[in-house]
C-alpha cells in the first residue's frame, strides 16, 4: 500500500515538474510545447497524446497536427529490457523459442515493440512483447489523467473540450489494449468475416505462442505502412505514380476503399476497427488494404440500421430523410421513461399522454430545424468546393452536441463510429486532396443498399426471438429481491422527475403546451 501512494506520488512529481518546465519554454510554440508533454511523460499520457491527435473535433488543428508526431516517434526499449517480459511469459527467451529472432524492433509504440522472427516450423512471424511494468505505469496514470483539465488550461487551448468524455474513453479502451488476449481474440474475428472480402487483409495470429503480453502473428511482406507512405508522399510528389506503375497501388482509390471497408465492417459485421490511424494501416500491391493493431475494436447490434439510415440521408443531402431517423433515437430516449410511468403509474400516464404527444411532435420540428443549420453550410462547401480538412469532424461533434441539447445521448458505438469515420477521412484527405466524403459515402450505399443492410444487420444480431421472455429475478434471494424493487422505485422517480422537468421546460416557452396542461 505505501509502495503504491509512494509511486503515485513520485509519478506525479514527475509529470508536474515536466509542465511547470515546458510552461517555462516560451521560446517554443505552444502547439509544440502540447507534443513535448505527451512525448516526455510517456506511459498512458503518450497514448492520450495518440488518441487527441485524431481529435479534429476537439482540438484545434495546428495542435492535432504536432501530435500526430507521436504516432509513429515513440523511444525504443532495448532488447534486453524486453527479453525479460518475453521470458517472464513463455519461460525461454526468444532466441531459443524461435528458429531466429532479429533483435531490433521493427515497430515502437507506446504499451509494445514489435520484432521480427522464424518459428521452427518455418513461418515468418512479427512478436509483439509488452514493455515491461508499463500495466503499473498506466495505471497510476488513469487517475492523473482527470489532471488534464487543468492541463489544458496551462496550455490556454480551447474551452469547450469534453475531457471528461475523452478520458473515460481513453481509459476504458487501453485498459483492455494491456492484455493483448483480447487482441487475439479481436483480430480472429475480423480475420473470419474480411475471409470474403479478398481486398482487405488482415493477419493471421498464432493463438498457441501468444499470452496475455506476447502477440505472435503473420509477418506480412511487401507492404506500405500508412503513416511512412503518408510522409514520403508528402516528400516526393511523383511517389503515387511510382506506386501506380510498379505495384499496382492507386492512392486516391485506396482512399475510398479504406472508408467503405470501415463502413462495411459497422454496417455488415457489426464488428470494426475502431482504431485506424495511419500507424495502424497498411497498403499492399494489387490495389490490397490491411490493419494492424486490433486492441480498440468496436462492436454494435441493431442500433446501426438507424445510423445506416441517417448516414444514407446525410450522403443524399436528404435532411427530411436523415431527420426521421435521428429522431428515432429522440423518441428512444424518452420512450423509456413514458413505459415506465405507464406501467407503474397508469392514471399519471392518461393525464398526461396529450402533453407528452404534442411535446414530441415540438420536438421533432425544432431538430429538424437545428439538423438544416448545422448540415446545409457542410453541404454548400462541399458543393461550393470551399470544404476543407476538418469540416465533417466538425459536423458530426455539433450533431452530437445538438442530441444533448435534446437530452439524447446517442449509444456509445454510435459516437465511436462517428469517430472512426473522422479518423478514416482525416487519413483519406491526406492521401487524396480532393477525397469527397460524400462520394466515398454514396459508393457504399450503391453496393449494400438500405434493404440489403437491413436484412444483414437482423441476421447478425441474433436477438431473443419476441415472444421469449426470460425471468432473470427467479434466482434471487430475498434481499436482491428487495434491492431489485428500490431500485424500480428509485428508476420511477427519476422517470417521472425527468418527464416532469421536460414538460416543464416546454410549458415555458409553448403556449399549446399550458393550454394541455389547463385541460
Amino acid at each position: 500500500m505505501l509502495h503504491n501512494i509512494f509511486a503515485f506520488f513520485k509519478r506525479l512529481t514527475t509529470v508536474v515538474g515536466l509542465i511547470v518546465r515546458l510552461v517555462r519554454h516560451r521560446d517554443l510554440k505552444p502547439e509544440v510545447r502540447f507534443r513535448m508533454f505527451f512525448e516526455s511523460a510517456g506511459g498512458a499520457f503518450l497514448k492520450l497524446g495518440q488518441i487527441l491527435s485524431l481529435r479534429h473535433d476537439l482540438v484545434p488543428p495546428a495542435y492535432a497536427e504536432e501530435l500526430l508526431h507521436l504516432l509513429s516517434h515513440v523511444k525504443e526499449l532495448s532488447f534486453e529490457e524486453m527479453e525479460k517480459v518475453f521470458v517472464q511469459e513463455l519461460g525461454q527467451n526468444p532466441k531459443q523459442f524461435f528458429a531466429k529472432f532479429e533483435e531490433k524492433a521493427i515497430a515502437s509504440a507506446s504499451i509494445s515493440q514489435v520484432y521480427r522472427a522464424t518459428l521452427k516450423t518455418g513461418e515468418e512471424v512479427a512478436v509483439k512483447i509488452q514493455r515491461p511494468s508499463v500495466a503499473e505505469t498506466f495505471e497510476l496514470d488513469f487517475i492523473l489523467a482527470t489532471f488534464l483539465g487543468w492541463l489544458i488550461g496551462v496550455f490556454h487551448l480551447f474551452d469547450s473540450l469534453q475531457i471528461k468524455d475523452v478520458v473515460s474513453e481513453f481509459v476504458s479502451w487501453t485498459k483492455k489494449e494491456l492484455d493483448f488476449r483480447q487482441e487475439l481474440h479481436n483480430a480472429q474475428a475480423l480475420y473470419a468475416h474480411s475471409a470474403a472480402h479478398p481486398r482487405t487483409i488482415i493477419p493471421r495470429y498464432f493463438a498457441e505462442y501468444s499470452t496475455k503480453r506476447v502477440l505472435v502473428s503473420e509477418f506480412l511482406i511487401d507492404i506500405f505502412p500508412l503513416d511512412n507512405l503518408l510522409v514520403e508522399l508528402e516528400n516526393h510528389k511523383d511517389l503515387a505514380g511510382t506506386l501506380k506503375q510498379n505495384h499496382q497501388i492507386d492512392v486516391e482509390e485506396l482512399a475510398y476503399y479504406f472508408v467503405f471497408d470501415l463502413m462495411r465492417q459497422y454496417y455488415i459485421d457489426g464488428f470494426f476497427h475502431a482504431d485506424p490511424h495511419p500507424a495502424n494501416v497498411f497498403f499492399a500491391p494489387n490495389n490490397l488494404l490491411g490493419y494492424f493493431d486490433f486492441g480498440i475494436i468496436g462492436q454494435v447490434g441493431e442500433s446501426r440500421l438507424n445510423l445506416a439510415r441517417i448516414i444514407y440521408g446525410l450522403s443524399n443531402q436528404d435532411l427530411n430523410f436523415a431527420s426521421k431517423y435521428f429522431l428515432a433515437f429522440t423518441k428512444r430516449a424518452v420512450e423509456q421513461e413514458i413505459e415506465l410511468v405507464k406501467k407503474k403509474e397508469q392514471e399519471t400516464f392518461l393525464r398526461y399522454a396529450k402533453v407528452i404527444d404534442k411535446l414530441e411532435e415540438i420536438m421533432i420540428d425544432n431538430l429538424r430545424t437545428d439538423l438544416e443549420k448545422i448540415l446545409k453550410p457542410w453541404y454548400e462547401a462541399i458543393e461550393g468546393g470551399t470544404f476543407h480538412h476538418g469540416h465533417s469532424s466538425a459536423v458530426f461533434s455539433k450533431l452530437i452536441l445538438k442530441m444533448r441539447d435534446y437530452s439524447i445521448y446517442l449509444p456509445s458505438e454510435v459516437v465511436i463510429f462517428f469517430r472512426t469515420l473522422v479518423i478514416a477521412e482525416m487519413v483519406a484527405l491526406r492521401l487524396a486532396p480532393n477525397f469527397d466524403i460524400m462520394r466515398a459515402l454514396n459508393r457504399f450505399f450503391a453496393t449494400y443498399s438500405l434493404g440489403e443492410i437491413e436484412r444483414e444487420v437482423i441476421a447478425r444480431t441474433h436477438q431473443v426471438p419476441l415472444g421469449e421472455k426470460i425471468d432473470s429475478t427467479s434466482h434471487l434471494s430475498f434481499e436482491e429481491l428487495r434491492e431489485l424493487k428500490w431500485r424500480e422505485k428509485e428508476q420511477l422517480s427519476f422517470a417521472k422527475e425527468r418527464l416532469v422537468n421536460l414538460i416543464c421546460h416546454y410549458a415555458e416557452q409553448y403556449e399549446e403546451i399550458r393550454e394541455l396542461l389547463k385541460s
